[in-house]
């Protein structure tokens, strides 16, 4: 069979699963019964995936995600409900994200890294300039050229990520400028696209290419409350994010929040008037973040207490038993979920807008560079030879290894006594954002003592969150007896 027939019947391939795809979410969205008959269905499968793999040594990770996948049905459902155009995507995405997951576990046995996502920033330049900015943008920066973006998406989901994840710097600059991300997003209808953003510049003509297109999901920055969001960011922020999102409905696009919690925002953010009031205005997703000490002037007084990082670790874990309909994410307290760190490619990595390639975007170094690797300059041919083989990305996985409490996955920020000893035994430059005395100085000792105070803590907390510990032991006895059984009909 020749290329050109090849692809016609990709294409036609292609169109009878959208149609199909089509009218499964149109049903579900207009049948209650058919709704929840789907949902147990996913659940069911879900949970004998997940068993047929299962190793004691695995049991907590399996209970906890075999929970928080229950815990999403409410917001599928209002995904499906309120989203309907873009819930067709959803579902495409989906079944992208499991073809790649069997593709990822054939790579990783291979002995191959496999990333479920990639950080990418279009530019480092941002419109604003808001105090403690981890990137440290401002309006003079690198912009990475749409040629090389492209190949690198490409060489991304070659590596196996179905969804690219857009940094910055604001990314949306560069939208405004050269349409660069719905370019890519059309050029790779199936990758989803999660792009943090302050959302200044997405305009009712951009809202209106993200609706068409159903794979760019903004993730709007906030600080809790418009009077901090605009403290920091600038006054008017809030009400102009408060339009945006307004925009964003009206074309359908899927969006929700990004927060970076410190010790003046912690309860705030951990509160149900938050969560709910982002409901409200129709996000369907967020993600916290905890300060980190990079970027520009970093301040340690704003570190978060032990205390109020395991008060946003319950209440999520409570928002969630409660199933609310919104799916989060704690990228320092869900480590359960994700089974540790993730970074340095072992579920992500980060590329700079100069092209540098870092392990994270909150590790402020670099070990290859993109120009130099499609100049054919130094060892590396590929941006998936150095996160396989560059000794930096190498030692981190290792380390990840010797981590063995999920509530303190971080080598940045749980362990930076382990993240030293990778860069002391491996080749590496600073990038701009990475601050005096990051390595043997204030900030040094600053992170050693935040390290030191949350390993003391956990002492006293509860293995795994109090408020949902009933729901998760149930999934944990049903993994085990679910084992049991084949045993038990051997004997």
């Amino acid at each position: 069979m020749n290329t050109t027939v090849l692809r016609a019947t990709d294409r036609i391939r292609e169109g009878v699963s959208r149609a199909a795809i089509s009218l499964f979410v149109e049903g579900v969205r207009r049948s209650p019964a058919l709704r929840q008959f789907v949902l147990e269905r996913l659940s069911a499968t879900m949970r004998s995936s997940f068993c047929d793999t299962y190793r004691p040594e695995d049991v907590e990770y399996l209970a906890h995600t075999l929970w928080f996948g229950d815990t999403l049905k409410p917001f599928l459902v209002r995904l499906i409900q309120e989203k309907p155009k873009a819930a067709k995507k959803f579902v495409e995405l989906a079944y992208q994200w499991a073809h790649d997951m069997r593709r990822r576990n054939a790579l990783e046995k291979a002995g191959k890294v496999a990333p479920v996502t990639v950080a990418i920033e279009p530019t480092g330049r941002c419109n604003l300039n808001c105090p403690g900015c981890y990137a440290n943008s401002g309006p003079k920066a690198a912009d990475l050229p749409y040629e090389v973006w492209r190949d690198t998406v490409a060489e991304a989901k070659q590596m196996g990520a179905t969804l690219i994840t857009l940094t910055g710097g604001e990314p949306f600059l560069r939208e405004s400028e050269d349409r660069f991300i719905s370019r890519i997003a059309a050029e790779f209808p199936g990758l989803g696209f999660l792009v943090y953003t302050n959302a200044t510049m997405i305009t009712e003509d951009v809202a209106r290419r993200l609706g068409d297109l159903g794979n760019v999901f903004p993730a709007i920055s906030t600080e809790g409350s418009a009077a901090e969001s605009d403290s920091r960011r600038g006054n008017g922020y809030s009400r102009n994010a408060a339009k945006v999102r307004e925009r964003l409905a009206r074309f359908g696009v899927v969006y929700g929040f990004s927060a970076t919690v410190t010790r003046r925002n912690a309860e705030l953010l951990s509160s149900d008037a938050f969560i709910d009031g982002r409901i409200a205005e129709g996000d369907l997703f967020g993600w916290f973040f905890l300060l980190q000490m990079i970027g520009r002037r970093p301040d340690p007084s704003l570190l978060v207490t032990p205390e109020q990082r395991a008060l946003l670790r319950e209440q999520i874990y409570r928002w969630r038993k409660l199933r609310k309909p919104i799916f989060i994410g704690d990228f320092w307290n869900d480590g359960f979920l994700t089974g540790g760190c993730i970074a340095a490619g072992r579920g992500y990595f980060h590329i700079y807008s100069n092209g540098d390639i870092s392990p994270c975007v909150f590790s402020p170094v670099a070990c290859a560079n993109l120009m130099e690797i499609r100049e054919g300059k130094g060892p590396y041919r590929s941006v998936a030879d150095v996160v396989n083989t560059h000794p930096l990305f190498v030692r981190y996985r290792e380390v990840q290894k010797e981590i063995a409490d999920p509530r303190a996955p971080c080598p940045l920020y749980d362990h930076p006594e382990k993240f030293r000893d990778v860069c002391r035994r491996s080749e590496w430059r600073a990038n701009t954002n990475m601050p005096d005395g990051y390595f043997d100085g204030e900030i040094a000792r600053a992170l050693d003592e935040n390290a030191g105070r949350w390993v003391d803590a956990l002492r006293r907390l509860p293995y795994a969150p109090a408020s949902a510990e009933d729901e998760i032991a149930a999934v944990r006895k049903e993994l085990e007896n679910r084992v049991r059984q084949p045993d038990a009909a051997a004997r």
